[in-house]
């Protein structure tokens, strides 16, 4: 009570609420008893003597096995084998056959689908946005004693005037030249431009009238040797023109003929409200190219795929495999976890947001139960776009890495964990903050 007079007033008031509060407490609990909680009220409760002296064990055995303090997490580097990817040299069957394919196309025309829907695993960022494959990524599909290799490279067509942009078209001609065969894909909704028939009558021209009459008098001349075999008499040189555009042999060459082969593929039928508009669509390239054959597709329904590989098939040719054969992708882990962000980024947001977006990979920590914690930093330009990422608490950041950790563990296999950190690179503030600290914008 002499403690209680020297506290100030305002303390001995709170000092009297407390132990009246703690009075009328233990007065409620004598009148309604409250009964006993048992410490796992999940646990079915023992039946037998020998079940509770077993549960008693148990319980102890626990208790020693309890660490003394809570356990931490540790970030783990990112190892050297997901950085990088390397693979033995392949086991080669007995006739391995090999052909080399290249996915071309103006921006947004489906190839990154078509792949992915071949290959049957999300290997390419996909989305409805141009230009979200921002680099070649290469796939590999093996049928049998065939290795098809697929490159995915960025549109053909410039989707505007900037330097980045010539870039990635600069980066889809090379791989052109890379392939044995390559497959032209064009949306068969979106109305073709001309840029696009000027890529056509580059890549797959038809052949002028003078290669062709010089071709069917060569065909003329040619006489039965004594092997049973058509080709040119010696003197058959001096009867053709001078002017030829290259001779070798007994043939004539071309400078079509040094091309790869083009197959135009026609993908997005599902959207195609009839039939004819496709068959139309088909007739308009045809007059402005020559392609190596001609198919429907449907990446978003897979139809259409299995016709196309059995035509790539036939196409192969007799040389040794390049990977092994459960290998799907020559991308490492980590490449591999910035194709399945860009995947959603893309998707999630407009304008110019997820084509400034640097990504890298900063954690990599295998658990004890076979699962897998990657940490993901996602850098952007200042805080404003930070917190367009984040979302309203965090939502929009909560959804995408459930999203990559769902695409990831299909991907491989196993349970995956990605934790993704947002980290702006410098400090702003948008116009409503300015707005709530009272400046007026200019």
């Amino acid at each position: 009570m002499q403690r209680l007079m020297q506290l100030p007033a305002g303390q001995r008031g709170l000092h009297r609420l407390q132990s009246r509060r703690m009075s009328i407490m233990e007065r409620y609990r004598k009148v309604r008893p409250v009964p006993e909680r048992p410490a796992h009220p999940w646990a079915r409760p023992p039946e037998t003597e020998a079940e509770a002296s077993v549960a008693a064990e148990d319980q102890e055995v626990a208790k020693l096995l309890q660490p003394r303090r809570p356990l931490s997490y540790v970030r783990a580097a990112v190892p050297s084998e997901a950085q990088f990817r390397t693979w033995d040299p392949p086991v080669q069957p007995a006739e391995p056959r090999l052909l080399r394919v290249g996915l071309m196309g103006p921006p947004n025309a489906g190839k990154s689908s078509l792949m992915n829907i071949i290959l049957d695993n999300p290997i390419s960022a996909v989305s409805p946005k141009v230009n979200t494959t921002r680099e070649n990524v290469r796939g590999v599909k093996t049928i049998g004693h065939t290795q098809l290799i697929f490159l995915d490279v960025p549109g053909i067509i410039p989707s505007h005037q900037k330097l980045a942009n010539r870039e990635l078209v600069a980066q889809a001609w090379q791989g052109y030249q890379e392939c044995d065969v390559c497959l032209l894909v064009i949306d068969v909704v979106k109305r073709p431009n001309a840029e696009i028939f000027d890529v056509v009558r580059k890549i797959c021209p038809k052949e002028d009238i003078g290669e062709a009459g010089l071709r069917r008098r060569m065909r003329s001349l040619m006489e039965v040797n004594d092997e049973g075999e058509r080709e040119l008499p010696a003197d058959a040189y001096n009867l053709l023109p001078r002017s030829l555009p290259r001779w070798a042999g007994n043939s004539l060459t071309t400078r079509a003929q040094d091309r790869p082969p083009v197959t135009l593929v026609l993908n997005k039928v599902d959207k195609a409200s009839e039939m004819r508009w496709v068959m139309s669509r088909e007739r308009e390239f045809r007059t402005h190219g020559q392609f190596d054959g001609i198919f429907y597709t449907s990446a978003l329904k897979a139809n259409g795929i299995v016709t196309l590989l059995e035509h790539l098939k036939q196409r192969a040719k007799p040389r040794p495999w390049l990977y092994p054969a459960e290998m799907i992708t020559t991308m490492s882990h980590t490449e591999q976890v910035k194709q399945v962000v860009n995947t959603h980024i893309f998707k999630r947001f407009n304008s110019d947001v997820p084509y400034k977006i640097e990504q890298q990979t900063v954690g990599w920590t295998p658990r004890l139960d076979g699962s897998l914690v990657i940490e993901h930093e996602v850098i952007v330009k200042d805080s404003v776009v930070a917190r367009m990422i984040l979302g309203v608490r965090n939502s929009v950041l909560h959804d995408l890495k459930q999203q990559v950790s769902d695409t990831l563990q299909l991907l491989w296999g196993i349970p995956v964990e990605a934790r993704i950190w947002v980290r702006p690179l410098k400090q702003r503030l948008s116009k409503s903050d300015m707005a709530q600290l009272g400046y007026e914008p200019k």
